[in-house]
């Protein structure tokens, strides 16, 4: 390219493998040598916008798009991706924005009241037979979500904003009513870079929450807490994130839940994700945390160790079906519980343990660019030292999502 500077395809080649390696800056000064020898390339000046985009300088990039569009021989694929990086340069500039998704669909589970798989149980410490009524039970449900997020960004130098997040899920069953379920939950607080002057990249949030849950349409509980997020980018493949929560859980009687309230009281959790990407498209992901739930009445109070392997991989759409990429995911969770006290009327000189094992894959398909169509199936498989809480599960999921 050196050599033959003039050569407008070997520039353009060299500023392709210059942003395959992530060297923006080297691919910035191909192209904008590309123009000093032919001015009137608006594929150029789109490619330019585009990677000062992604260096977050804004105003340079919104010069060099709006100069993509000027004239009437643009082609239009090149004003149609013009006008998405301003519309999102809007909104990144903005002091305010809004973003979030929606998610609806059905699900079909062979055990959705978690019943155990076989009628012997175990009650006072001796056995006996599970009514006809709490046995296993397949069923039918709709279900959908719901998250809005809003930051308050004031644009000082420090780079600190302020965010508030919202999350609903509802799920209404055909037959198994008692699991009819609606989730709320508000998360405030502000996200900024966490000392700077001593460690790049990393980000935190301190934030406060609050949660509702609602069962057969009552109100079953009420928790509220704080919690802190730290983030760090490593390198431009590998990420981690810690987070740290503390929650005080309030939990309502009712008629079907006349004991529920013996499990009120507060809840800790320590969780660490990581994210590694192996190659274009290919992405490795793993997660480990420790929760301790100290309930009013010891029986409920436990102790949880959770594990998570999970692999991403965005590929072309088979048989060229859309011509956008489709991403299928395949995930393990391991989780292992032990329970700090013996429940009475199950075993009065037990304590319960029991490990689970969760496996799903999820493929999602774009029908465009805010719309996609997401499949997934999951095996849930239950091993407690007691035959009352031991159950496999299988789930098929078919859904619509919408990100905004």
């Amino acid at each position: 390219m050196l050599s033959d500077p003039a050569n407008l395809d070997k520039t353009f080649r060299y500023a392709e493998i210059a942003i395959q390696a992530g060297d923006y800056e080297a691919a910035i000064t191909a192209l904008e040598r590309m123009l000093l020898f032919n001015p009137d390339l608006p594929r150029v000046r789109l490619e330019l916008g585009v990677l000062y985009f992604r260096l977050e300088s804004y105003a340079i990039a919104r010069a060099y798009l709006t100069r993509a569009v000027e004239g009437d021989s643009v082609p239009d694929d090149v004003r149609a991706r013009v006008a998405v990086f301003l519309e999102e340069i809007d909104k990144r500039t903005s002091k305010h924005r809004f973003s979030g998704s929606i998610y609806a669909g059905a699900r079909y589970q062979d055990n959705a009241n978690s019943a155990p798989e076989r009628p012997e149980i175990t009650v006072l410490g001796l056995p006996a037979i599970l009514p006809g009524d709490f046995t296993r039970k397949n069923d039918l449900n709709a279900f959908g979500s719901g998250s809005l997020t809003y930051r308050y960004d004031p644009q000082r130098q420090d780079d600190y904003v302020f965010e508030a997040d919202g999350l609903v899920y509802a799920a209404k069953h055909t037959s198994q009513q008692q699991l009819d379920l609606i989730f709320t939950e508000i998360k405030l607080g502000p996200r900024g870079p966490f000392s700077p002057d001593l460690v790049d990249d990393t980000e935190w949030r301190p934030y406060i929450f609050g949660e509702q849950v609602w069962l057969e349409d009552s109100p079953y509980f009420y928790a509220f807490g704080l919690g802190f997020n730290f983030s760090r980018q490593f390198t431009a493949a590998f990420a981690a994130e810690l987070n740290l929560e503390h929650r005080v859980q309030e939990f309502r009687e009712s008629d079907s839940r006349p004991t529920a309230d013996d499990q009120d009281g507060h809840e800790d959790e320590a969780r660490v994700d990581l994210r590694y990407q192996v190659g274009d498209g290919m992405f490795l992901s793993g997660a480990s945390s420790i929760k301790v739930e100290d309930a009013e009445e010891s029986l409920h109070s436990n102790r949880e160790f959770q594990f998570t392997l999970g692999y991403t991989q965005s590929y072309g759409a088979p048989f060229k079906l859309t011509s956008r990429p489709w991403t299928s995911s395949v995930n393990g969770t391991f989780i292992y519980t032990k329970y700090f006290a013996p429940d009475t009327t199950v075993d009065p000189d037990r304590n319960r343990s029991e490990e689970e094992r969760r496996f799903s894959f999820l493929t999602s398909v774009p029908v465009n660019r805010d719309w996609s169509v997401i499949g997934t199936v999951q095996r849930t498989i239950v091993d407690s030292n007691f035959r009352n809480f031991s159950y496999n599960n299988t789930a098929f999921t078919i859904g619509a999502s919408r990100r905004f």
